[in-house]
């Protein structure tokens, strides 16, 4: 059956009367409910509950971060997102509830790390292991939080109740020192594989892989190469081979359990009420896939959509402009939107069972492409071979083996070898939400220079922070009004 870890997270979910009558929320007695490494699994897989939820990665977070994007424009009560005017009140309700529900699954997290070394029946090994995943998760969300609120508050002790909540706005630099803290815990205790029945929990290589990105986004070049390396020396992942567009769904079809490439995904099934809501934002109501709304479009004008070469296979996987409705139909998008996208798609009478890709192998290939390159002061051989792996697998070719479409480095500087990774990371990861942080981590002037090329809008600076939400600030009594980001 596909996605045995989260059937059983279901059912844990489902049946957690046990856990509610017995765990008084207002006192730390619950440190006495833990008795087995079962309890601390069922405490562990909770975490995964918010991550996982509609105000997260099930739809609210990706529909808000791909809105932000130089190919991507939103619909609907999300044009806002797509004007780069800040947000407005529909929209800051979506990134507050974002904000509670990262926080909530940091809450779990801090649950699982305190109550872990008192649970004598289980070994110092399971111990470790079972912290790590948590801190791993931890580090995941505060990742999330600092990339798009700035410094927040550091809380790394349970809350069990609302005057609890407090916490002085941390400096970028003291979150991203507990991320980093965090992540080098986990990569040293996680293991280095997991059964395919317990796929989407964190290993070794997504400890690694996400401290490469942490070290990406901080410019800490050496370190992000040498972590990405480390994943790809592993000889644990490879990129899935494909030789038409079709092939794609060899790595992101509804009804895969896992592929070589996955790292770390959030993980989704054709069960009701555990279906990633998200593919809803891509297509329409009548359309052959997953039942949407259509919330997204893009335009034959934008640069990396114009540019795109035909012979891309990602080009014809990713867009479409007609389809055939289920009443047999012919149906093209209408003019001023006239290109959709198709990379997560499921058959439209289910919960659409597509994982979202966090981590996959070719981010370790590209984040080393770049981190190599940047700390070098121009590109290797190796810089240059990671990048054309991703680029020839995208043309059909196999990745392992020089094609007529690598990209030589004659003529290459560090800035041009970087915009070539750029462009590469803009087409392999269309829609999986890394282009606005992509976009960041060039710096605002550039960012802003994208963005007025492409879409014509001039980016206000409130436009590249999410507000503090309006219940952290009135419920934090070591917050004031000058700690909000500016412009709300």
């Amino acid at each position: 059956m596909k996605k045995i870890f989260f059937a059983c997270l279901v059912l844990f979910l489902t049946s957690c009367e046990r856990l509610l009558e017995e765990v008084p929320t207002d006192r730390l007695s619950q440190e006495n409910f833990y008795q087995s490494k079962d309890d601390l699994i069922a405490a562990l897989n909770a975490v995964y509950s918010q991550v996982r939820g509609a105000n997260s990665y099930g739809t609210n977070y990706p529909a808000q971060l791909n809105g932000m994007t130089d190919y991507c424009i939103s619909r609907g009560t999300q044009i806002p997102v797509s004007e780069f005017q800040g947000l407005d009140g529909t929209n800051i309700a979506r990134t507050d509830a974002v904000w509670r529900d990262l926080y909530q699954s940091i809450n779990s997290a801090n649950i699982v790390i305190q109550v872990t070394p008192n649970v004598a029946s289980v070994s110092e090994a399971d111990k470790n292991t079972i912290v790590a995943e948590a801190r791993f998760l931890r580090a995941f969300n505060y990742y999330n939080l600092v990339r798009n609120y700035g410094g927040v508050p550091l809380r790394t002790a349970p809350i069990f109740e609302v005057s609890q909540t407090r916490g002085k706005r941390a400096s970028v630099e003291e979150v991203y020192k507990l991320i980093i803290e965090d992540l080098q815990f986990a990569e040293n205790s996680l293991p280095k594989t997991v059964s395919a029945g317990q796929a989407g929990r964190p290993t070794q290589g997504a400890a690694k892989l996400l401290l490469a990105s942490v070290y990406l986004t901080r410019e800490n070049w050496a370190g992000a190469r040498d972590k990405a390396d480390e994943v790809i020396k592993s000889g644990v992942y490879s990129l899935v081979e494909v030789k038409t567009s079709d092939d794609f769904e060899k790595l992101f079809g509804a009804d895969l359990a896992t592929t070589p490439e996955e790292v770390f995904y959030i993980k989704y099934a054709r069960i009701t009420g555990q279906g990633w809501g998200y593919p809803s934002y891509q297509h329409p109501a009548d359309g052959p896939y997953t039942t949407g709304v259509r919330a997204h479009f893009t335009l034959p004008t934008l640069p990396l959509i114009r540019n795109w070469s035909d012979k891309d296979l990602r080009k014809d996987y990713n867009l479409y402009s007609s389809y055939t409705n289920r009443s047999g139909r012919l149906t093209t998008f209408p003019a001023a939107e006239p290109i959709c996208f198709r990379k997560f798609r499921d058959l439209p009478a289910n919960p659409a069972g597509n994982d979202f890709p966090v981590l996959r192998y070719a981010e370790a290939l590209l984040i080393y492409a770049e981190a190599a390159s940047q700390a070098n002061g121009g590109p290797t051989a190796q810089a240059l071979e990671a990048l054309n792996k991703v680029h020839r697998r995208a043309y059909g070719y196999l990745s392992t083996t020089t094609s007529p479409v690598d990209f030589s480095l004659a003529g290459l500087s560090a800035a041009s070898f970087r915009d070539l990774v750029m462009t590469e990371r803009a087409y392999e990861f269309m829609m999986e939400a890394s282009r606005w942080y992509d976009l960041k981590r060039l710096g605002t002037t550039k960012l802003k220079e994208v963005i007025k090329t492409a879409r014509g809008k001039d980016v206000k600076d409130t436009h590249l922070m999410w507000p503090i939400p309006k219940q952290e600030m009135d419920n934090n009594p070591d917050l004031s009004a000058s700690d909000q980001n500016p412009g709300y």
